[in-house]
């Protein structure tokens, strides 16, 4: 069975045939303030404490996830927003946990990764999860050097060092896009198209904010819509202010195409939000620059308007045209 992974329901029906008990990607946001999932064991733990997954001894979740410490280290190989695909299970045995890892490297061969091929180092992981304190044997998996994933079996899960009601975890995840990365010698942030000529950075910025809006998380001045703005801001600064071009404006497409599928989001997406908050910033941006080089009386200019009229209100300003026509459109 060969497995395209931007398929979808191919990637699914793989662990279905597996006998897994396969779960619909949560929300994005793992709390009312900023924090987002950034790991698929987070939810299905919390629905797990809370008596909301029955079967439990196999399950598996293609968990789209943020993760913010890559906000300023973007590169091949990382990104802000990605598929954390995980299988895990509760109070199963090592050998069910070692029969999982089997799973995966048949899954691995199946996208054209030869499982053959893949390397492993082993660690005594120990952290703390909120209020729960977890160790266990931790195994790293590499292909062409790269580390492609990570399996633990946790064989302590304790709350204020008393025992709960795991007696063991199993955590298997693996980046979706660094195994499409791995298997096919196209860029990272490739999705239906060839898309080397943007900055990484660039497709990260648009990746996350298109994930994030297709979770209808908005723009805001407080808890996870701030995180939003700010990503919009930071797409501003990399762009200089200027609008998205025709290769950048497709990527966009393709990156909501992409977050509304591994969502599993049908809704009606109005990517205008993006672009509103965007233009909004990149007008501040613009201001803000002319202001820096010495022009006057700019700074009572409404950035809550359209591009075409702000570049009405600069050149009523006093700023030549071809320079403002510059800035928007360079």
């Amino acid at each position: 069975m060969e497995i395209n992974l931007m398929d979808y329901k191919k990637v699914i029906t793989f662990f279905k045939e597996k006998k897994y008990n396969c779960l619909k990607p949560y929300h994005i946001i793992n709390n009312n303030d900023t924090i987002f999932v950034s790991a698929g064991i987070q939810p299905i733990l919390k629905d797990y404490r809370e008596e909301k997954i029955s079967d439990c001894n196999k399950i598996f979740l293609p968990q789209p996830v943020i993760r913010s410490q890559y906000l300023n280290s973007v590169d091949e190989g990382s990104s802000i927003a990605f598929i954390n695909v995980t299988s895990s299970g509760f109070n199963n045995s090592e050998e069910e946990y070692n029969r999982m890892v089997k799973d995966w490297y048949e899954f691995l061969d199946a996208v054209g990764i030869s499982s053959k091929k893949i390397t492993t180092i082993s660690d005594l992981y120990e952290d703390n999860w909120g209020d729960l304190e977890v160790s266990g044997i931790r195994k790293f998996h590499y292909y062409k050097d790269v580390e492609i994933g990570d399996t633990t079996f946790f064989t302590k899960i304790t709350k204020d060092n008393k025992n709960i009601n795991i007696d063991s975890m199993s955590d298997l995840g693996f980046g979706l896009e660094r195994l499409r990365w791995v298997s096919n010698d196209k860029s990272y942030f490739d999705l239906y198209s060839d898309s080397k000529k943007i900055d990484s950075n660039i497709k990260a910025y648009l990746s996350v904010l298109s994930l994030l809006t297709v979770n209808d998380v908005k723009p805001s001045n407080k808890n996870s819509g701030y995180r939003a703005r700010l990503f919009s801001k930071k797409l501003v600064n990399l762009l200089g202010g200027r609008d998205l071009n025709d290769e950048e404006n497709r990527y966009l497409d393709e990156c909501i195409k992409y977050w509304l599928e591994w969502q599993d989001n049908n809704i009606n997406f109005d990517k205008n939000i993006i672009f509103n908050e965007y233009i909004r910033n990149a007008n501040r941006f613009i201001i803000d620059l002319l202001i820096n080089e010495g022009y006057e009386n700019l700074s009572g200019i409404n950035i809550n308007v359209s591009r075409d009229e702000l570049n009405k209100r600069l050149i009523s300003a006093g700023i030549d045209k071809e320079k403002v026509k510059q800035l928007v459109r360079k």
